[in-house]
């Protein structure tokens, strides 16, 4: 069998791709493999599902880049496939004196970042906030939004199906051996040859790659975990602490879904499996650092919910710290795409694909 495109990877990078490539070309073969039964089953369904608003990045970055942009090609999106976005904002908060000079320079970050609508948070804000959390100073983000990605993702694998885009799940690539100008791939259900290569394998991605001989960027996987909260809280925006250094994490905040359920989360673990249990240690861990930051939440109050993955990276052995997309010749790939990474993502793709 020979194809145009193999896309390893059924994230919302590889649907995107999936999507963007049947679109734009529709005369080119196009196919998905996903080694899991489920489209979406591990970084891309396993976080918050905020659309970020680009606070936190370098002006240089392409996270900074590929997030400005994507916020507003999700709004595209959910008109053309129908799910919902829900612009709730966020507030940024730090809880004590000592914070606030860090949390001055992330606002000030954000002017220089041109992040729609930034604003200091007004007395009222940080009155009514200070019922739900302990607040020293405040600003407010405007675009923030929150999607879900389960219902994102079974949008876009509907329309793959009524559109007839190839999809073969619970096929795990073995091989892939560089021939001249195309690819010999042996995966566990096909055998053939591809012209090019999209590797949107996520936290497999650098595995990936070493199929063909690239071995300068590490897997580095750090865990998530998310409580589910059993009460009624607040929920008419996102309350975000003052991120951890490096951007390792952006701190215990609250998130919820579409109905306003909340939940905390994630923290950060440092993992050397890739795989998703929940250890009631972890609500003992995390309590700890709710209390910090929120109020009027009891240890009974909270259950555990889920966890996820990021997807970060190594390069030469130093933690890269931004997203590693890269084109080689016919093979193209997409490393380290964590967190603002599904709100990066329709960017990312779409840049990729109008130079094809």
């Amino acid at each position: 069998m020979e194809i145009d495109n193999l896309i390893v990877g059924g994230g919302i990078v590889g649907l995107l791709l999936l999507r963007e490539l049947n679109l734009k070309h529709p005369n080119e073969t196009s196919v998905l493999f996903e080694k899991s039964p489920f489209l979406g089953d591990a970084a891309t369904g396993r976080n918050s599902g905020v659309l970020h608003a680009g606070l936190y990045y370098p002006q240089d970055s392409l996270k900074l880049k590929h997030c400005l942009r994507g916020k507003k090609l999700w709004r595209e999106l959910s008109k053309e496939l129908g799910f919902q976005i829900e612009e709730c904002g966020k507030f940024l908060i730090s809880t004590r004196p000592e914070e606030d000079e860090a949390l001055e320079n992330l606002y000030q970050r954000s002017l220089q970042n041109e992040v729609e609508g930034i604003r200091r948070a007004t007395e009222e804000e940080i009155q009514e906030l200070s019922q739900w959390a302990y607040i020293s100073q405040a600003f407010f983000s405007p675009s923030t939004g929150i999607l879900s990605p389960g219902e994102v993702v079974r949008s876009l694998e509907d329309e793959a199906y009524q559109k007839g885009f190839m999809i073969l799940k619970e096929n795990e690539v073995f091989s892939i051996k560089r021939e001249k100008e195309a690819f010999h791939i042996e995966s566990q259900r096909e055998v053939l040859k591809a012209r090019r290569v999209f590797n949107a394998a996520g936290g497999f991605a650098p595995a990936l790659r070493e199929m063909i001989g690239l071995n300068d960027i590490q897997s580095y996987w750090v865990k998530g975990n998310y409580l589910k909260l059993k009460k009624d809280f607040y929920h008419k925006s996102l309350i975000y602490p003052v991120p951890l250094p490096a951007l390792k994490g952006l701190g215990i905040h609250t998130s919820f879904d579409l109905d306003g359920k909340v939940r905390f989360g994630p923290n950060t673990q440092d993992v050397e499996d890739y795989e998703f249990t929940l250890h009631e240690k972890v609500k003992e861990e995390m309590f700890e650092g709710i209390q910090k930051v929120f109020k009027k939440i009891t240890y009974d109050d909270l259950e555990l919910d889920y966890c996820g993955i990021r997807s970060k990276i190594k390069k030469d052995g130093k933690l890269y710290t931004d997203f590693f997309i890269n084109e080689d010749r016919n093979y193209f790939e997409f490393l380290g795409v964590e967190s603002p990474g599904l709100t990066a993502s329709p960017s990312i793709v779409t840049s990729v694909c109008s130079e094809l």
